[in-house]
């Protein structure tokens, strides 16, 4: 190695040191305060792995114990638990408001053919009528509750393409079903 690859070499060593130190010297402290506000160990420890990968990225000073480091630490710490807790709440909410929206399934009998009303077949029939782009995206936005950037990345379109061929699709189903010929 080179004087130059040495120095670079010693220097990425002392920097991991360091960041060691940093890590033995406030994680046990660190993971109490996240214990404090969080109840899952699981979350807990997620957290202040976080939180050091943060420090190791984002530190632009010495990384040296200090009342600096140590605030900083714990305002990332405490973000970290807050930020997990409001995706936890939305998430419980998510499935809260699935779990009531939920309608009890039962399979059609026997021999018999699922009811489909006459609005949904005459729907049916005219969205047969569109471009298979089109249909694709009503199907996507329509049936299958797809927001614009999820039908975006699955038929590789812009999220406004996606809104165009929509608009469009829509306002063509709708002439085609004013139209007394469909009915």
């Amino acid at each position: 190695m080179t004087g130059i690859e040495d120095s670079a070499q010693n220097s990425k060593t002392e920097a991991l040191a360091a960041f060691e130190k940093v890590v033995k010297k406030y994680e046990g402290a660190l993971l109490r305060y996240a214990g404090r506000i969080l109840s899952r160990s699981d979350a807990v420890q997620d957290v202040a792995q976080n939180t050091f990968i943060k420090l190791f990225k984002n530190w632009k000073d010495e990384m040296i114990p200090s009342p600096q480091l140590s605030s900083w630490l714990y305002r990332v710490v405490h973000n970290e638990a807050v930020d997990y807790l409001r995706k936890e709440s939305r998430r419980q909410l998510l499935h809260r408001k699935q779990a009531a929206e939920k309608i009890p399934y039962s399979p059609p009998k026997r021999g018999s053919k699922p009811e489909i009303s006459e609005a949904a077949e005459r729907a049916a029939m005219v969205l047969k009528k569109l471009s298979m782009r089109e249909q694709q995206v009503v199907v996507l936005k329509v049936y299958e509750e797809q927001s614009y950037k999820e039908i975006s990345i699955i038929m590789e379109l812009s999220i406004g393409n996606v809104g165009y061929i929509l608009h469009h699709a829509m306002k063509k189903m709708a002439a085609l079903l004013k139209n007394a010929s469909v009915i």
